[in-house]
């Protein structure tokens, strides 16, 4: 049993690095109106915005331990954006299965993503997760989390210090927007850092450049890649279990990002995270981008 719940922790750790990895640089450089939009978790797409910018990506998610897939669709127009994200894994030969939806919304002010909403839904072994965020300018206002998160005396306390400043995970991939993409200094995609609340755990996300690398697309076509290594760094609300501790100490942890100019972005191509039982990685299905002014861009079918 304990092994079982060991792995259901570093299934549910493996989707939630993979959203704070998930470097989709969108092109949220033009000025505009600043609005609150609603959040949809459960509908398949993203509610059109006048003037928009639209992402949609797929990804396969596989590990020794199963396999799943996560969808991700996005709009922006000006600097409003709303994002959504969806989920599923099985795993042991189906007898585990996790779902989740995840939504998100807010603005950019200063290139940086200032989210506004943040809505989570998860549902396992008949036990569904509920966690919802409000910010404010400075930071997180407000937590609802269904069930609550208990208390122990090994968990490092989340303080409002550590609410400050700070995105929620599927607003992170909007820290990634550049307005020059390189196509040769792989230092310059990668290098940064961004300081994520999920609404139980307060952590950061720090790039680094790695290695070059060739990215062979479903389209048949290939493309540099820039191989970053990826550090997660648990600041509150956690144990320092061993499956916590593990993933802090790796250095394997690789997001590869495909420099696409034309969109002013960099797109993942490869996410790499090594769990106790092994490798898991999440590699791009397709991926299309539709912009009003340079149309439809598609890495893969």
């Amino acid at each position: 049993m304990g092994l079982l719940v060991g792995y259901r922790f570093m299934i549910k750790r493996l989707f939630l690095s993979f959203l704070q990895l998930l470097n989709l640089s969108l092109r949220f450089l033009r000025k505009g109106a600043i609005g609150v939009l609603g959040v949809c978790l459960l509908g398949t797409g993203v509610p059109a915005l006048a003037g928009e910018t639209t992402v949609r990506a797929t990804y396969n998610i596989t590990a020794p331990i199963g396999s799943g897939e996560f969808r991700f669709a996005s709009a922006q127009d000006g600097a409003r954006y709303k994002m959504q994200g969806s989920a599923n894994f099985k795993a042991f030969l189906g007898i585990y299965q996790w779902k989740s939806a995840l939504a998100s919304n807010g603005y950019i002010r200063s290139f940086k993503p200032r989210p506004n909403i943040y809505a989570f839904n998860a549902r396992a072994d008949k036990k569904a997760e509920r966690i919802r965020l409000n910010f404010s300018s400075a930071g997180v206002k407000k937590i609802k989390a269904v069930p609550p998160t208990r208390p122990h005396p090994k968990r490092i306390k989340v303080t409002k210090s550590h609410l400050r400043n700070v995105v929620d995970p599927l607003s992170a991939v909007l820290a990634f927007t550049d307005k020059a993409p390189s196509l040769t200094n792989g230092s310059k995609a990668c290098n940064r850092s961004i300081q994520i609340f999920d609404g139980r755990h307060r952590f950061d996300v720090v790039l680094s450049y790695k290695r070059k690398a060739y990215a062979s697309l479903s389209n048949g076509k290939s493309r540099t890649a820039f191989v970053c290594r990826a550090k997660y760094r648990p600041i509150a609300g956690h144990k320092m279990n061993k499956t916590v501790s593990y993933m802090s100490k790796s250095n394997g942890l690789e997001v590869w990002l495909v420099p696409l100019p034309k969109m002013k972005m960099y797109v993942p191509y490869k996410i790499v995270i090594p769990i106790m039982v092994g490798t898991a990685t999440a590699e791009l299905a397709n991926f299309k981008v539709r912009d009003p002014k340079a149309g439809v861009i598609a890495l893969a079918k």
